[in-house]
C-alpha cells in the first residue's frame, strides 16, 4: 500500500471506516488485476486536479467506490463513471432543502409515507454522488446547481454540464432476515457504457486474486 493510501485511510476517525476503506481498495485492486492482467504490486495510482483517482499510466480504464455500513462498492468502465451506495435511512428535511435542487425537493416531500420519502432521498442522494464522482470535480459543483430526475424518476438518461449520462439504481437488503438493512446504491456513468447489475465477491475471491501473478 502506498504511502499516500495509508494516510487516507488513516484519516477515518472510526475503525469501521478505515475497515471498509481497505476493503474498497482490495476490491478495486483484485477487479483491475482480472480487467488488466497486472499484478498488483505494479497498479499504481495518480489523482487529478481535483483529487479524483485514476490508474496510472492507463487512459481508458475509469473506476469509482463507495461503501456504506454493510457494503462496499466498485464500478469500472472505459469512461468515466461515478458510483455511490447508502443505507435508506431516517433523515432531516433541511438536508434536502439544502442540497437539492427544487424538483428534486418537491419529489422527496410528495411521497405518501415516511418509508418512501427516505427512499426518494437517497435516490436523489446517491444519483447526485454519483454523477459528481463520475465527473470527478468534486464538491467544486455544488449539488443545487443541477437536477437528476428524469422523466422516469431518478434512472434513465439525463443530459447535464452539455453531455449525456445514464443513471442506474439498485437496492441492496442485506443481510436477509429480520434485522435487513435496505441500502441504495446508484450509478451514473455515459449512454455508450453496457452497464451490468451488481456482481456480489466475497473476500476470499478477493485475496485469491490479489495474490495472483501475471497471467
Amino acid at each position: 500500500m502506498s504511502k499516500e493510501k495509508r494516510a487516507r485511510l488513516n484519516r477515518f476517525r472510526h475503525r469501521e471506516d478505515l475497515i471498509r476503506g481497505l476493503m474498497a481498495d482490495l476490491l478495486l485492486r483484485s477487479r483491475i488485476i482480472e480487467d488488466l492482467h497486472m499484478d498488483n504490486a505494479s497498479i499504481r495510482f495518480e489523482l487529478n486536479s481535483y483529487g479524483k483517482p485514476k490508474l496510472s499510466g492507463v487512459s481508458n480504464y475509469h473506476f469509482n467506490v463507495s461503501h456504506s455500513g454493510d457494503w462496499v462498492v466498485c464500478l469500472v468502465d472505459n469512461e468515466p463513471v461515478g458510483v455511490d451506495v447508502e443505507r435508506v435511512q431516517a433523515f432531516e428535511e433541511g438536508v434536502a432543502r439544502s442540497f437539492f435542487a427544487e424538483d428534486e425537493y418537491r419529489f422527496v416531500l410528495e411521497g405518501a409515507q415516511d418509508w418512501e420519502r427516505q427512499l426518494r432521498f437517497y435516490q436523489i442522494w446517491t444519483a447526485k454522488e454519483s454523477y459528481i464522482k463520475a465527473v470527478g470535480k468534486g464538491l467544486s459543483l455544488p449539488l443545487t446547481n443541477f437536477s437528476v430526475l428524469t422523466s422516469e424518476g431518478v434512472e434513465g438518461n439525463k443530459q447535464l454540464g452539455g453531455e449525456p449520462w445514464q443513471f442506474s439504481s439498485f437496492e441492496l437488503n442485506w443481510p436477509s432476515g429480520v434485522n435487513t438493512n435496505t441500502y441504495y446504491l446508484t450509478t451514473c456513468c455515459r449512454l455508450s457504457s453496457e452497464l451490468k447489475g451488481p456482481e456480489r465477491v466475497d473476500i476470499d475471491q478477493i485475496i485469491t486474486t490479489l495474490r495472483s501473478v501475471n497471467r
